[in-house]
This record gives C-alpha cells, structure tokens and sequence, in this order.
C-alpha cells in the first residue's frame, strides 16, 4: 500500500527536469550538462535532481490512501493520527490485524527492495551523467584539438609561404648584392686608375719641378759664388786702391813738405781730408751694397729650403696616395714619428717650417685628416711653444658626408720609458669644426710648451712620436 502511494505520489510530482537536459545535450554537437531544480508539488520545495527522488520517498504531504478503505487521502505525516481515529479500526478483527502485520511487513520488504532499486537507479544515473560529461568534456578537447590541428596547419602553411618569400627575397638581395659588389669593383678599379694616373702626372709633376729646383739650385748657387767672387773683387780692389791712395797721399805729402814747406800744410790736409772721405762714401756704399746682398742671400736661401719643403711635402702625398690605394687608414688613429727632431727643429727656428703628417680618416671612407706643427712655435707663441694644429682636408668622399664636420681628438705626445708600467704621456684634447667641405677652415691651433718637450722622455734618440686618436 505505500508503495502504491509512493507511485501516486511519483505521478503527482514534476520529473526532474536535469536529466532530460543532459540526455538531450549529449545528442546535440556540442555537450552542455544543465543541473536544474524541480519543485515539490505538496511541499513547494525546491531540490536538486539527485535529491528529488528521494524526497519523494520521504516527503510527509504527500496524500496517502487509508488502509482501512475508509475513503479518505490523508498526508503522510498524518496517517499515524488518522489510523487511531479511522472509524473502521475498531470494527476490525485481530484475525484482520494479523493479516495487516503480514501486508504491512510485506509491504516493508517490497518497500526496502524498491528503496534498494532506486538507490541503484540513482547510482546508475549519477553515473550516466558522469559518463556524459566526460563524453563532453572529451567531445570539447577533440573540438579543441581539431582547431589546434587546423591552427597549426595554417601556421605551417604561412611560415612556409614565408620562408618561400624569405628564400626568394634572400635570392634577389643575393643578386642584388653581387651586382653592387661588381658595381663597388668596376668603381674602385676606376678610382685606382685615376688615383695612379693623378700619382703618375703629380710624379712627373714633382719630378719636372725637382729639376727646374736643381737647375734653379744651381743657377743660383752659380750666382751666388759669382757674386762672392765679385764682392771679394770689389774688396781686393778697394783695399788695393786705400793702400795705394794711402801710399800716393804719403809721397805727395812728402814731396809737398819737401818743396813747399810748412805754409802749404792746411791745404794738403783739406785735400787728404777730401779724399779720405770720397774713400769712405765708397767703403760705406760697398758695405751697404754687400749687407744687401747678404739679405737677398738670405731670403734666397730662405725662399730656397721653402721650396725643398713644399717638394718632400709633395712626395709625402705622393707616398701617402700610394698607401691609400692599397689600404685606407680608417681607425681614426695616426701614430707619427718625427725623426732627427734637432735639425727639423733648428730649421723651424731659421726658416719658420711647418710639418705635416700623413693623412688618415677618422673611419671607412669618413673625413681626410693631417696634422700640422710648427717645432718653433708661431706669432706670439714662438721661441717657447711648439704649436700644432688638426685640420679637416679636401676628401675623396666629401660630397657623401654630414656637414658640418664635429670631431673631438686627443693628441698624445709618447713617453718613450722603456717598460714603462705608467709612462707620463701628455695628452691634449682638441676639437675640429669645419662648416663644409667647400668651406676655407679656420685653423684652431694648441700649443705644447718646449719645457714639457725637454722633460721626461719625450724626444729619445732624436726622434719623437706624436699619436692622434680621434674620439667621436
């Protein structure tokens, strides 16, 4: 009897709807398990699908039939109270009481039995739902892996499109860089035949110019020797003629004392006196005459040693041309040995001489550089200081370079301390401007005073070495 009221009761109550949300999903393409709660219809209460059907069991409004077919639904948590008041109990019988206790302890077992069952049927259900959502969750990593794969895919196909652009793009900058390579060769090859056609006409240049000097040298120094023949002539012969003036001037006074007597002496010494001094008008005129001479000597000699300059400076060019040529000094650093420093120095003090260095870059195909010093200084400077000077020359590559030019340098002045650990170098640090590569640029001079030379060990062995490292 009560497990035809629990049926009635099922029949009452709504099915939990949970379940048919899964099964239906689990048809569907993509998996969504939906848990929703149903409400009881005796006691309004809402339970989840796992626990609805056993509130149904349990549940204490749900109206039950009288055993005693007395005709009345009662709820079940008042059944109890309804049997002792049933008007039909008391007419029952202990005969009917006994077949009661069997119905109601049969009615116990089938109840446990199906109490069992539906716990297996829950079970079994739980189960289901836990398959059905490892189905999904499985149905979602094949889907995600299906998109994974498919991404993958693409990304393979686009990197190898792009290794196919990047492979034919490397071809063509390949080519492309071969045919500048040739382009970079055919044009140095020109530049080296221009460069040696310009060393060959500057060699004949220079050599044509060293023998229009040598002739020039010895045609001067023809002169010179002839002009000091003709000064030491002139000297013999006016030497000869003051003696024998001297010697004549002593025989007419003589003559003169010995005719004449003492009353002519006034006049004969006026006329000596006379003479004396036309001989030294001639002597002052000739000495005048010889100091003259020795100056245009002089500025000979001068403008001489100038022009010996201006050709070793030539062939220095010619020299460094040569090496620019077969190697480009691009490092933006010159080390620069100034050999047999005393005489360069002595003819610094004679002939106001200016020393250039080499030419070098401050990098690959970058400004042309060249130090310039005067050893015995220059205006105000001169006698105490040596002053040198770091110009930016005409280039070959000046048309392609920033302007205008900044540089900053140290100049270096090398002590020469033989295993030294901390050798005194001098240092300067000097900065080169020039506006463009058109522009005459004013020299920015720094000076280096000869006391410092002459300490230490600057200048050894006559020589001394000035190192310039360009910094930016």
């Amino acid at each position: 009897m009560n497990g035809d009221s629990i049926n009635n009761g099922d029949s009452k109550c709504s099915p939990p709807s949970g379940i048919n949300s899964n099964t239906a999903a689990a048809g569907g393409s993509t998996t969504i398990v939906k848990y929703e709660k149903s409400s009881c219809l005796f006691c309004n209460e809402w339970f989840d699908s796992q626990t609805f059907t056993e509130h149904l069991i349990h549940c204490g409004q749900v109206l039950e039939q009288c055993p005693n077919t007395c005709n009345v639904f009662v709820p079940r948590i008042r059944m109890r109270a309804h049997l002792k008041e049933c008007p039909r109990n008391k007419r029952r019988s202990a005969s009917a009481d006994r077949v009661d206790q069997q119905v109601d302890y049969r009615v116990q077992v089938v109840e446990n039995e199906i109490n069992t069952l539906r716990s297996v049927l829950n079970e079994e259900i739980r189960q289901r739902l836990h398959l059905i959502t490892d189905v999904g969750n499985l149905r979602k990593q094949n889907q995600v892996i299906d998109d994974w794969q498919q991404s993958t895919n693409q990304s393979l196909k686009s990197l190898q499109n792009r290794l196919d652009e990047e492979n034919t793009q490397r071809t063509f900058e390949v080519e492309q860089c071969q045919q500048d390579f040739r382009c970079c060769f055919d044009t140095v090859q020109s530049l080296k035949r221009e460069i040696q056609n310009e060393i060959d006409d500057l060699e004949k240049h220079i050599n044509q110019m060293s023998l229009e000097l040598t002739q020039h040298q010895n045609h001067l120094n023809d002169n010179i020797m002839k002009l000091e023949e003709t000064v030491l002539l002139h000297e013999k012969i006016n030497r000869d003629k003051f003696i024998e003036i001297e010697n004549y001037l002593q025989s007419i006074n003589l003559d003169l004392n010995a005719k004449l007597g003492p009353e002519h002496d006034v006049a004969k010494y006026a006329a000596l006196d006379l003479e004396v001094k036309g001989m030294k008008h001639i002597v002052c005129d000739t000495e005048e005459r010889c100091d003259k001479l020795e100056t245009l000597v002089s500025q000979i000699d001068r403008n001489l040693h100038h022009t010996m300059q201006l050709v070793n400076d030539l062939e220095n060019h010619i020299a460094t041309q040569q090496r620019l040529t077969s190697y480009i000094n691009s490092r933006g650093h010159l080390l620069w040995r100034i050999k047999d420093f005393s005489k360069k120095f002595e003819e610094a003090r004679q002939y106001d001489t200016i020393l250039h260095s080499a030419m070098f870059s401050n990098k690959p195909f970058g400004y042309a550089l060249r130090l310039d010093i005067y050893l015995n200084g220059k205006g105000t400077w001169k006698g105490r200081n040596m002053i040198a000077c770091l110009n930016v020359i005409a280039g070959e590559y000046d048309p392609l370079l920033p302007w205008p030019c900044r540089l900053q340098a140290d100049v270096i002045i090398r002590d020469q301390t033989i295993n030294a650990t901390n050798p005194e170098d001098y240092v300067k640090t000097v900065m080169v401007r020039k506006k463009s590569d058109d522009y005459i640029q004013t020299k920015q001079f720094f000076y280096i005073p000869h006391t410092i030379l002459k300490q230490s060990n600057y200048i050894k062995n006559d020589s001394l070495f000035v190192e310039v490292r360009i910094l930016k």
